[in-house]
This record gives structure tokens, C-alpha cells and sequence, in this order.
């Protein structure tokens, strides 16, 4: 009789084991090459990350009584249908979960939006709250799309530097100037929220910057 040790780690098992972690380390480097402003440094995660997510499949496979696994000791084809569903599995929960978190950073920030556009009624309130002509700067960067720091490197013969950008942005978040979008693609981008549109129309047509 067969001891569950030796059932375990039969060769058949060791196969499905080879395939989920190549196939996890193959979906992770996919998905860092399709995620925009990856940096080297995230690989590593990128791939962890496909790894166990392909370990989980036997788990979604039996959650759902298929039996593609015991196919495959009789089916060899059935072991290459295993391979590109790891690949699948992986590559989709991928964009499943970053739907779902960018959703949630939206509806996140529209209420930050609608707390704090109150206290910023009106231009001399958006003065008066500490905000500067660089804050409007960073405004028309963030209205005209794309980069940022482009955009501000265009319109500034001085751009300021990144973390003070950074810094700027956060408030202007905070203040709900500035919103998360979500695009077609399940990207998120900043963008202008209503108010921060209408505040920045005041300030260019009352040309206070």
C-alpha cells in the first residue's frame, strides 16, 4: 500500500509542483513587464507573489470539483491544460485584485473630496489655507495629463523637486483638489476633482498666478 509520504512526492506530483512554480515565476515576470513604472527593484516581488499564487490553484481547482489534476496522470494533454491555467490563474488574479484595490482608492478618495472641498470655498480660502503659486503649478501639471513632473518641468524654468511634488500632491489630495481616477485599462492616474477644476479656473481668470 501506498504511504501518503510516497503519494505525495511520486513523480507525477513532483511534475505539478515544477509546473505551478514555473508557471508563477513566468506569470510574475509578465506581469512586471506590463506593469507600468515597475522598478527593478519589484521583480522579486512580481515573482514571489506569481508563485503563490499558482500554489493556490489545486486549492481553486478543488473548491470547484475539477478534476484536471487526476486527468492529467492518464491524459498527458491534460498536464499542458494545467500549465496554461496557472499561467491564466496568475495573470488574472493579478488584474483582479488591483481592480479591485484601485476601486476602493477611488471611492476613497472621492470621499476625501467631498469632506474637504467645503473648507475650500472660494480662491482666497485656497490662499488663506496655506497654498502657494506652486500649488497652482502642480494644478495645471496634473489638468494638462501625462506626467506630472514633465508637465512642470515645461511650464517652470525651476521645476521643484519630486518630494516636494509629492508633498504638495498629498495636500492637494487631502484638500480635494486632487482625485483618483480609474481608467478603462484598471490604471489609476491623478486627476483634478470638479472643485479643483472650477478652483483652478477662478485662479487663471482672476490672475492671481
Amino acid at each position: 500500500m501506498e504511504t501518503p509520504s510516497a503519494a505525495l512526492f511520486d513523480p507525477y506530483m513532483m511534475t505539478v509542483l515544477i509546473i505551478m512554480v514555473s508557471a508563477g515565476i513566468l506569470a510574475g515576470l509578465a506581469n512586471f513587464f506590463l506593469a507600468e513604472g515597475a522598478s527593478n527593484r519589484e521583480l522579486a516581488k512580481y515573482v514571489v507573489l506569481g508563485v503563490v499564487a499558482a500554489l493556490t490553484v489545486p486549492l481553486f481547482l478543488n473548491m470547484t470539483s475539477s478534476n484536471l489534476l487526476e486527468f492529467g496522470r492518464t491524459r498527458p494533454l491534460a498536464v499542458f491544460v494545467f500549465a496554461g491555467f496557472c499561467l491564466l490563474y496568475v495573470l488574472l488574479s493579478r488584474r483582479v485584485f488591483e481592480a479591485v484595490a484601485n476601486r476602493l482608492l477611488a471611492r476613497a478618495g472621492r470621499t476625501a473630496v467631498e469632506r474637504a472641498s467645503v473648507s475650500l470655498a472660494s480662491v482666497e480660502d485656497f490662499f488663506r489655507a496655506g497654498f502657494t503659486a506652486s500649488d497652482v503649478e502642480i494644478l495645471r501639471a496634473v489638468a494638462q495629463g501625462g506626467s506630472i513632473y514633465d508637465n512642470l518641468s515645461e511650464r517652470m524654468a525651476n521645476p521643484p523637486a519630486k518630494d516636494f511634488v509629492n508633498e504638495r500632491l498629498a495636500r492637494l489630495r487631502q484638500s480635494g483638489l486632487v482625485e483618483l481616477s480609474t481608467d478603462e485599462q484598471n490604471l489609476v492616474h491623478l486627476c483634478l476633482s470638479p472643485r479643483g477644476a472650477q478652483l483652478l479656473a477662478e485662479v487663471s481668470a482672476g490672475g492671481h498666478a
